[in-house]
């Protein structure tokens, strides 16, 4: 612990040091990706930009270059014509991943669980979840998207977001805690689901939104072209990537705002067949424009995640788990260079074992670190540094021995090279590195304790 510690000031007094007096500036991803609208992304955290756009769509800002841009000219906004605010938007995310242990893709001939399906999880890339394949080409994602943006500027409007994706992420915003609704859309290594699928109301400063949604919890998004890096932190997967429930979001004013509501669990979708019931939470505070925090909660069941056994059936042979789930994000636009995000976790589950294992207490915590320099509009480079301390769960390894605790780290060097608006290529190295208390090696098919791996992944947005 103290080793980490004093490993995250080093590493955050020596970037500081370089690094100018600030200025007024965008998020660098402003300078490198377009929200779905066919605009310079508007807005730094991923959490606004999975809720809806930052900014009603303007009228003077319509990009051609997006096919699916304002066909009708885009009118200004009137209400008796609300189609005249569905948007339309996609991408295809597709790229190469491999590992410096040359370590193939295993597959089990009895699925392990609903997030492996028949994926050995020391298998290829290990635990990068989600570039898990090597040597293999992989569609990452493959998305299409409608929305209707609230506008409550003169009272009262309704909206809502369909977001369909197709690829070898899918698999992880699919329904898999309840095995209902997308659970069962694909097989092998590629599946679909339909990660957010909501309405919502609003009137001025509040609005209240109910279906499937992506989750507030996390700094790295779920949408590939969201996300400065390839490859996703271990801290993406330690919480809910979807949420089914109803919400409620209240601005209070510029630099506070406040969300709460019910959700079924995490990734139940609204069948709920186990019954979960949790609180989703975040208080939201903007002191200036450069600056960001942004305090998460998740507090209440969490029952399906864990039927792993697919043999058993649903019953009581699976335990009943009470999970209380925090995180806590710092965002920093420096200058019109520098861009610094951290975030820390605290996870901690209570379960009472059911008719399989004693009762036990599992826990997680740690930090995550974004560090991204704006070269021009066409380059940017960037590093991720994270550290998390894992206690009987993280991802799969709680059948493995090594569940019984360890600590993991990972730090990857990145850049994005944008060809054109639409166009960009995101290169990276990665190293894994963890110590686990009892020797176990989860890199390597289960051989090695640190894992050196890379890739690079080309982003077409139309």
């Amino acid at each position: 612990m103290k080793r980490t510690t004093l490993f995250s000031i080093i590493f955050t007094v020596s970037v500081l040091t370089f690094i100018s007096r600030p200025s007024e500036a965008q998020h660098p991803r402003d300078s490198m990706l377009r929200n779905p609208y066919g605009k310079i992304a508007p807005c730094e955290p991923c959490y606004e930009v999975l809720e809806s756009s930052c900014e009603v769509v303007d009228c003077d800002v319509v990009d051609n270059d997006n096919i699916f841009s304002c066909t009708t000219g885009c009118p200004q906004y009137n209400k008796k014509r609300w189609y005249n605010s569905v948007h339309f938007y996609g991408w295809l995310q597709a790229g190469l991943y491999v590992n410096s242990h040359g370590h193939k893709n295993v597959y089990n001939t009895v699925s392990t669980g609903p997030v492996s399906r028949n994926q050995d999880m020391l298998s290829g890339n290990s635990y990068i979840t989600g570039t898990t394949q090597p040597s293999d080409l992989m569609i990452n994602q493959l998305w299409i998207g409608a929305e209707k943006t609230l506008n409550t500027k003169h009272g009262w409007d309704w909206g809502f977001r369909s977001d369909f994706s197709f690829g070898t992420d899918t698999k992880f915003s699919q329904s898999f805690s309840d095995k209902s609704f997308d659970y069962n859309w694909g097989s092998g290594d590629y599946y679909s689901s339909f990660v957010q699928l909501y309405a919502e109301i609003g009137y001025k400063n509040l609005k209240l939104r109910v279906g499937k949604f992506a989750t507030i919890m996390s700094y790295e998004p779920v949408p590939g072209p969201l996300s400065f890096f390839y490859s996703h932190s271990y801290f993406c997967y330690n919480v809910p990537l979807t949420h089914s429930g109803a919400v409620a979001e209240y601005k209070i004013n510029d630099q506070w705002t406040i969300l709460g509501g019910w959700t079924a669990g995490y990734h139940n979708s609204f069948k709920n067949l186990f019954g979960d019931n949790g609180f989703l939470g975040q208080i939201q505070y903007k002191p200036n424009s450069d600056m960001k925090f942004v305090y998460s909660l998740y507090l209440g069941d969490h029952n399906g995640l864990y039927r792993r056994i697919d043999a058993l059936n649903y019953g009581r042979a699976y335990w009943t788990e009470n999970e209380v789930t925090m995180t806590l994000s710092y965002t920093w636009q420096i200058n019109k260079h520098w861009f610094y995000m951290i975030e820390g976790l605290w996870s901690q589950a209570n379960d009472d074992g059911g008719q399989i294992v004693p009762n036990t207490i599992k826990k997680s915590y740690g930090f995550n670190q974004h560090l991204i320099y704006t070269i021009n509009k066409k380059w940017s480079v960037g590093t991720r540094f994270e550290w998390l301390s894992s206690q009987g769960t993280f991802v799969d390894l709680t059948p493995f021995t090594g569940g019984q605790g360890t600590d993991l780290y990972d730090l990857t060097l990145a850049a994005n090279w944008n060809v054109t608006k639409n166009i960009s290529f995101r290169p990276e190295i990665r190293y894994d590195w963890t110590f686990y208390r009892n020797g176990f090696k989860p890199f390597g098919g289960g051989n090695h304790k640190n894992q050196l791996s890379g890739g690079i992944a080309a982003l077409v947005i139309f």
